[in-house]
């Protein structure tokens, strides 16, 4: 097939459609003031959806939802399965942790929250109360331990013997099986903390604002990566030998040994989140600024950063699938999931109501595991 010849009915169906658009705008002329403008964005989201039907693959969705503000027209009122077979996700709710099947079923763990998968998806690390406990994904406890102050992000080490959590103002660490829980430093900054994938070394940020890299086993040996970027977010690619710090307007990437590879200006746009690829070949990002948000794609040691999806309101999470087939983008605002499909963005299936499916407040927390 010549992709630069008109597919067979194309010029009159785009006709139809644009005559419905047409006509739903003149219908709401009359009132201008209070115009609602849902229908528009609906129409304007179909007009391009049909335009994507006879588009060459990887050129269809980019502009398809640009202006849409409440999301894709078609969603599904509800997940009923997700793209990459075998595999699960976890959310966190106001309600609690909710682990998702691949055939969309999905399992409500009341009470916890901070929950996070532990290696091939055999556990969870949650909190509930002032206890951090290790459950299986049906809800059984296999332990529990109760620690004074706040606390927040339960992170498993590559192999499940190990996991770093905030206590209060300090960040401890305690075995897979609940022994062993020690103080590993209370010059850390909340909440931002990675496993370096095949090692019991962590990286955090201390209270600096630099990178801090230590063996927990022995904590002497241990360096430190200056960086006046104020990370949010660290994240280590699969094979251990590069470290993504994300701060509010940069992303810079360091080596093994500290040295800064490369670096990112956002220039106003705020990253709010980032997931580095299966392959640790590539780094998905997500940017708001003036009321839009977009979801970028750069590779991780060079290349150019470039534009997958835009769109009004917040986007406020992207992960990997397991597989790298596939990108998750929480369109917070829109009440909303994209599952886009590989980067060329040849086919997105958009989810609606996650709200009332999750609980309030819903954020992505993983997907696991295939």
């Amino acid at each position: 097939m010549n992709w630069h010849e008109p597919a067979p009915g194309e010029s009159e169906a785009g006709q139809r459609t644009w005559r419905v658009v047409r006509e739903a705008f003149t219908e709401r002329l009359p009132a201008p003031r209070k115009v609602n403008w849902r229908p528009l964005a609906a129409a304007a989201v179909g007009v391009a959806l049909l335009a994507a039907a006879f588009t060459p693959p990887g050129h269809a969705v980019l502009g398809s939802i640009r202006e849409a503000v409440q999301g894709e027209k078609n969603a599904k009122p509800a997940l009923s399965s997700l793209p990459s077979p075998g595999t699960r996700l976890l959310v966190n709710s106001a309600q609690g942790a909710w682990v998702v099947q691949s055939d969309g079923s999905k399992r409500l763990l009341g009470g916890y929250s901070n929950s996070s998968w532990s290696p091939h998806g055999l556990y969870l690390a949650a909190v509930q109360g002032d206890e951090l406990r290790a459950i299986e994904p049906n809800g059984t406890r296999r332990w529990s331990i109760g620690r004074a102050g706040r606390l927040l992000a339960p992170r498993w080490s590559y192999d499940g013997f190990r996991i770093a959590y905030f206590s209060g103002r300090a960040l401890r660490v305690i075995n897979g099986d609940s022994t062993g829980d020690r103080l590993l430093t209370r010059a850390v900054q909340i909440g931002v903390s990675a496993w370096q994938p095949g090692t019991h070394t962590l990286a955090y940020v201390n209270r600096r604002g630099d990178i801090q890299i230590v063996d927990v086993d022995r904590p002497a040996r241990h360096a430190v990566v200056r960086t006046r970027i104020a990370p949010t977010q660290l994240h280590w690619t699969p094979d251990g030998r590069t470290l993504v710090a994300v701060g509010p307007h940069v992303i810079a990437v360091f080596g093994q040994r500290g040295g800064q590879l490369r670096r990112l200006d956002r220039g106003r746009a705020f990253v709010v989140a980032a997931s580095v690829s299966p392959d640790g070949k590539s780094l998905a990002f997500v940017e708001t600024e003036a009321g839009r948000s977009s979801l970028q794609l750069t590779g991780i040691a060079a290349g150019p950063t470039r534009e997958l999806l835009p769109g009004a309101g917040r986007f406020t999470n992207v992960i990997w699938a397991p597989d790298g087939r596939w990108l998750l983008l929480d369109w917070h605002s829109a009440d909303q999931w994209l599952f886009i499909r590989s980067v060329a963005v040849k086919k997105i299936i958009a989810v609606s109501n996650i709200r009332a499916n999750f609980g309030a407040e819903p954020s992505l927390a993983g997907w696991c595991c295939p």
